[in-house]
């Protein structure tokens, strides 16, 4: 005898049914576009760096949004592009230059090899497969970078085509952003204030800790560059610029940069550049890391610098290179989620 399913039960049926059908979809959804993840999260912190442009384009001179995120885009394409141009082509001619020395002066690398080896010899450490062990590496590493030079010109490729993709979704943010956010609105459970709580929290997280990262890396590589060009180094904006990005890693990134330039001063027998370089890195650091840093980035996001340096680190681990602004901003939603939760709690 067949039985009848009681309102109830027919309705939690029906939710159930439709809640399995939407979870498949969905996870269906995300495996098509998770090769493009990193187009997503690019697009969504240009769209987030580029809004306040966006509508002061559009409201100011009262253009159409296509014009207005087309301009915003373009501004922050030549903005971007002619600094780095300018910087690559100093990187270009400085690596070319350094490259033509280390070959064209093999009596002045055979003079410092010989010093290293005497300052080893004075510690104590045997030598004599140093050389061997030098050549076997330096074989295997062009070897490496042979095999991999089709791979290489593929990332290129594909690091292109993933930034016009980027700028393309960007565009689309930007226009139908009103759009995009009644349809999150329609769907969410939450109350709309707390909605409004945790998107206002995540731009401001991310505007802080793109300024604060970009004005960080902009001031070490500049005391970095002018720093090497003082003492007589033949490539400051190389070594700046590596310092400059050394610095988004906490507390030791710097130490990879001007370690060995101190080294090379001491095996050439220039001590007081060597000193000099070490104390001017060391104290830059220092006043970066306790002093500057601290009120550039943890005081627009409102984060404790430890809180800011764990979601670094643990964020790129995590995401990779965009961990450096999806961790902080993580760990900031995470205590606005709290908040409310509390909230929910006394209610």
């Amino acid at each position: 005898m067949k039985t009848e399913l009681s309102v109830p039960m027919r309705s939690v049926l029906i939710v159930c049914t439709t809640l399995a059908v939407v979870l498949g979809l969905l996870f269906l959804i995300f495996r098509i576009l998770q090769p493009f993840l990193t187009v997503f999260l690019t697009a969504f912190i240009l769209c987030v760096f580029l809004n306040p442009l966006f509508v002061y384009l559009h409201h100011r001179f009262r253009l159409p949004k296509t014009v207005s995120a087309i301009l915003a885009i373009i501004i922050f394409i030549l903005v971007v592009s002619m600094p780095l141009s300018m910087i690559v082509s100093l990187l270009i001619n400085e690596i070319s230059d350094l490259l033509a020395f280390i070959q064209t002066n093999t009596g002045s690398r055979n003079e410092l090899t010989q010093t290293i080896y005497g300052y080893f010899d004075q510690w104590g450490i045997a030598t004599q497969h140093f050389e061997f062990e030098a050549n076997k590496y330096i074989v295997s590493t062009l070897g490496f970078v042979s095999a991999s030079l089709t791979s290489i010109l593929s990332q290129t490729f594909g690091l292109i085509l993933n930034g016009l993709l980027a700028l393309l979704v960007t565009f689309y943010f930007l226009t139908q952003k009103e759009t995009i956010l009644r349809y999150i609105y329609s769907i969410n459970p939450l109350r709309q204030t707390d909605t409004d709580r945790l998107s206002y929290r995540a731009t401001e997280v991310i505007s802080a800790t793109i300024r604060g990262n970009l004005i960080v890396i902009a001031i070490q590589a500049l005391v970095g560059g002018v720093g090497f060009a003082i003492f007589g180094l033949s490539s400051p904006v190389l070594l700046g610029a590596l310092y400059g990005l050394a610095s988004l890693i906490p507390v030791v990134g710097i130490t990879f940069v001007w370690l060995p330039v101190s080294l090379y001063f001491i095996v050439s027998g220039n001590h007081v550049s060597a000193i000099g370089i070490a104390v001017l890195c060391i104290v830059s650091n220092l006043l970066m890391d306790n002093v500057i840093s601290p009120k550039i980035v943890s005081g627009e996001t409102r984060l404790h610098p430890l809180f800011i340096l764990f979601g670094v680190l643990g964020g790129v681990q995590l995401f990779g290179l965009f961990g450096i602004i999806l961790g902080p901003t993580i760990i900031a939603l995470s205590f606005i989620a709290l908040e409310m939760y509390r909230q929910l709690l006394h209610e």
